[in-house]
């Protein structure tokens, strides 16, 4: 079967659309015909050579590239239960960009059935993420004030609208342009504060009169880390996502103990198979048909498979809106 295998070329790694055999269907799995898959921050990384692919080649194979999956069950196997072929589902996956893959029963999610294969590629990944963020890591209750740092990536769109939906009381976010302002608003952002022009912890201490906010989700990094914990509530819970800016910042160790602050990381890559099925089964509490509309994810674009390359270079100049898929065929 086709799949984009992580080829060393030069040195460097590049996805390249090539072929492998098909997987064997294991205990407690099933077999997905993949129709789509997303681009993610990891693969750049990959890329570049500081991050492990998460599929690893064996005996020295080209890994698998990809995070993630959205398709059909093609193949059960006899000891899962509640899982029929033809149901659409997606998954946190390693390997996701193939043809097919054999994924454990209890890493997938149904996707909504008024969401297309490309919504449920783009939601995955940032649904398991920020969900993990907002309701394990930061503790998140109805009412809580929210604020979502680079509020126009992928990932960050996504907690947007699941903060609304998990009761968030007003959700604030930070971008580097008021470009996006519209189409945050109507996601769900309360205010967007443009960090060219403002200092984002001076304005939510305006926005909350003084309060500060409960819980920052901060997929920039480093850089914000000092602002963070002036922006935060007493008791307030900051949340390391991402890192888009860099990974090393100060912190004021008298201002954390005066406001008991929690200062929290939160990363897929070193949990075990059944912390990822756990996160699977919190998210899964969520009806999400119910919620199709609110949680839909923004998608920037879609394009075939064969692009790799071009869709994760175009990831990487920022320019996008939303996330980027690949169809898979």
């Amino acid at each position: 079967m086709h799949a984009v295998l992580l080829t060393q070329i030069d040195g460097v790694t590049t996805p390249l659309l090539s072929t492998i055999d098909k997987s064997e269907l294991v205990a407690g799995s099933v077999r997905v015909s993949v129709r789509a898959a997303s681009v993610n921050r990891a693969d750049l990384l990959i890329r570049a050579g500081t991050h492990t692919p998460a599929a690893g080649g064996v005996g020295g194979a080209p890994a698998v590239a990809g995070l993630d999956a959205c398709g059909d069950v093609t193949e059960v196997a006899p000891d899962v239960t509640g899982i029929a072929v033809g149901d659409r589902v997606m998954a946190m996956v390693p390997g996701g960009l193939a043809e097919e893959v054999v994924v454990p029963a209890a890493a997938l999610v149904p996707v909504p059935s008024a969401w297309s294969y490309a919504e449920g590629a783009a939601a995955v990944v940032a649904l398991m993420t920020e969900h993990n963020a907002l309701v394990t890591a930061g503790r998140l209750h109805a009412g809580d004030s929210v604020l979502v740092h680079a509020a126009a990536a992928g990932v960050a769109t996504q907690a947007i609208s699941l903060a609304k939906v998990l009761g968030a009381g007003r959700v604030y976010g930070t971008a580097r342009s008021s470009l996006h302002r519209e189409a945050l608003e109507r996601l769900g952002v309360d205010e967007l504060i443009n960090v060219t022009e403002t200092d984002f912890a001076d304005r939510t201490d305006e926005l909350t009169g003084g309060r500060g906010i409960d819980v920052v989700l901060d997929h920039v990094g480093g850089p914000y880390l000092g602002q963070n914990l002036r922006a935060a509530a007493i008791g307030g819970r900051i949340v390391g996502v991402g890192r888009l800016g860099g990974s090393v910042g100060s912190l004021d160790m008298e201002e954390l103990a005066r406001k008991r602050v929690e200062l929290i990381g939160v990363t897929f890559r070193t949990r075990t198979d059944a912390d990822k099925f756990a996160i699977v089964g919190e998210l899964r509490t969520i009806d999400l048909d119910e919620h199709a509309d609110a949680l839909r994810p923004v998608v920037h674009g879609i394009y075939p498979w064969h692009e790799v390359v071009d869709v994760q270079d175009q990831l990487a100049d920022n320019k996008h809106f939303g996330k980027l898929v690949l169809e898979v065929r």
